[in-house]
């Protein structure tokens, strides 16, 4: 990979204090007394006497030691200062001649620039790490744990879980392994484990035969392989070139929209002055100015075209007025013929 990618520091960077540790472990009374101040019950004179009217007469500076943290009910917000700040304020200097004038009268530890305590990478990364100092930082922000499928994931971090603190080893049977990890088959344990030591992210140890049995595999894990911080590298060079190519895309998409939407000869819009407006209903004459409408006559609508029967033209589902009825001659003959079969019979 290209070292160039890397945001994390060289190894040999300076350290300086630790001032997350300074402002949580120093205590802020002590540090008031050696700056002069005099604390009687938690409280002492605000050094900026100028905004009191008695010069501070009655302390107003509290203390609380909980917090670590001090405020001055007359000058300060709600929140108040942390040591340092108070340092800065009754010294009346900056930030690292704060932390220094601190670090010389109490026992700060160091940390190294960049890279908290803790973070045990050997590999240059293009991605933000060592927030948390966890080696499964690399492993999930490269998006290297995306890739993996449920088994891996799940496999990867029990080992990890059931590692001895000394050896940093695992001894664990295929029936451990699919009982906390969750994993239903020993076939899929065997396929994990085989691409986890392919991805060196898994060293495997192989039980010695006795008889017919075999002993338990020891397993170590090594996300912190050079090789396998590699592909952790080529995984998130291939994400970020996806993502770009998404957004280049979506891009695209939004202007086309926009460039559909100004168009004057769009279908579902017409332009006007001041903006858009939706097309004008079929029939209707909407004309730009009052001349226009002066010399040219307006269209009334008509029903030319459309499928539509005549007023008078009778329907199969609507009485027939009684004018409009016709019989046929066939109808006559057939009433006449009825009309003599019930005559006979004496019906009529």
């Amino acid at each position: 990979m290209n070292p160039s990618l890397a945001i994390v520091p060289v190894a040999d960077a300076v350290s300086r204090p630790d001032i997350s540790w300074m402002k949580k472990h120093v205590p802020i009374m002590g540090v008031a007394r050696a700056l002069g101040l005099t604390v009687r019950h938690r409280k002492a004179k605000c050094w900026r006497a100028e905004k009191h009217r008695h010069g501070d007469a009655s302390p107003s500076l509290s203390f609380f030691e909980k917090r670590n943290r001090c405020r001055c009910f007359v000058c300060d917000m709600r929140g108040g200062h942390s040591n340092i700040d108070l340092v800065m304020g009754v010294l009346g200097c900056d930030l690292p001649a704060a932390v220094r004038w601190i670090a010389e009268r109490f026992s700060v530890p160091n940390i190294k620039v960049g890279r908290p305590e803790g973070s045990a990478l050997m590999s240059p990364s293009p991605y933000r790490v060592g927030v948390s100092g966890s080696e499964w930082e690399v492993v999930v922000r490269s998006g290297m744990w995306g890739r993996m499928t449920h088994a891996e994931q799940a496999i990867l971090f029990t080992l990890d879980n059931w590692k001895d603190a000394d050896s940093g080893l695992t001894r664990m049977s295929y029936g451990g392994l699919m009982r906390f990890a969750g994993v239903g088959k020993r076939g899929n344990v065997a396929a994990a484990i085989k691409e986890l030591a392919r991805m060196h992210a898994l060293q495997v140890s192989r039980g010695q035969r006795i008889g017919i049995t075999r002993e338990c595999s020891t397993y170590r894990v090594t996300l912190d392989n050079p090789k396998f911080l590699e592909l952790c590298n080529a995984v998130f060079l291939d994400a970020r070139k996806e993502i770009s190519q998404e957004r280049e895309y979506r891009a695209s998409q939004k202007r086309e929209r926009e460039r559909t939407a100004r168009r004057p000869n769009a279908s579902s819009l017409q332009s006007i002055e001041g903006g858009l407006r939706p097309p004008v209903p079929p029939g209707v004459c909407v004309s730009d100015s009052d001349s226009k409408a002066q010399n040219q006559p307006q269209e009334t609508p008509t029903c030319e075209g459309l499928n539509l029967s005549s007023p008078r033209e009778p329907h199969a589902n609507l009485s027939v007025p009684p004018g409009n009825r016709e019989i046929s001659a066939a109808v006559l003959a057939k009433l006449e013929r009825d009309k003599a079969t019930l005559r006979a019979r004496g019906l009529l």
